[in-house]
């Protein structure tokens, strides 16, 4: 989605590549086909509401997922001092403050300064990186001296 995003605004991606590129990028990505051949008369990038209606949202997607795995390492390990991995937040009336103290301020304060203050880090995406990281490594052993070949655009 990205992709498309920075081919259409940021280097102006002429009317009349729009459904080759969405496609070439569709196919590269997401291994899907076309239903039929599609001309140049259809727009199916615009069938993606996110595209149409708020394209902000894929962004908001990443960024709340980051966030959500930040959050969940802090109350893992901080909070539980558990195993990101095996976590079990039931009945913990220390996670339940934090997460109160955490959205009690709401819109009156930058959220950026709130998450700070109570995660002790500004946010990134090393808590995501680290929950993968076992899998990560068991996928580089099962395709040790594999090559993938994608599609040019």
């Amino acid at each position: 989605m990205t992709q498309f995003e920075k081919m259409l605004y940021a280097d102006t991606l002429p009317p009349d590549r729009f459904n080759a590129v969405w496609w070439d990028l569709v196919r590269r990505y997401q291994g899907v086909e076309p239903p039929a051949p599609r001309g140049e008369q259809f727009a199916d990038a615009l069938s993606k509401t996110h595209i149409s209606d708020d394209a902000a949202q894929y962004y908001d997607y990443a960024l709340s997922h980051a966030l959500l795995f930040q959050l969940h390492d802090h109350i893992a390990r901080t909070i539980l001092r558990q195993d990101p991995h095996d976590t079990d937040y039931f009945g913990s009336v220390a996670t339940g403050s934090f997460l109160r103290n955490l959205m009690a301020p709401g819109s009156s304060r930058p959220w950026r300064d709130v998450l700070r203050e109570t995660t002790g880090r500004s946010l990134d995406a090393q808590a995501m990186v680290a929950y993968f990281q076992p899998l990560y490594e068991w996928l580089q052993q099962q395709n040790q001296g594999r090559t993938v070949t994608l599609p040019a655009l």
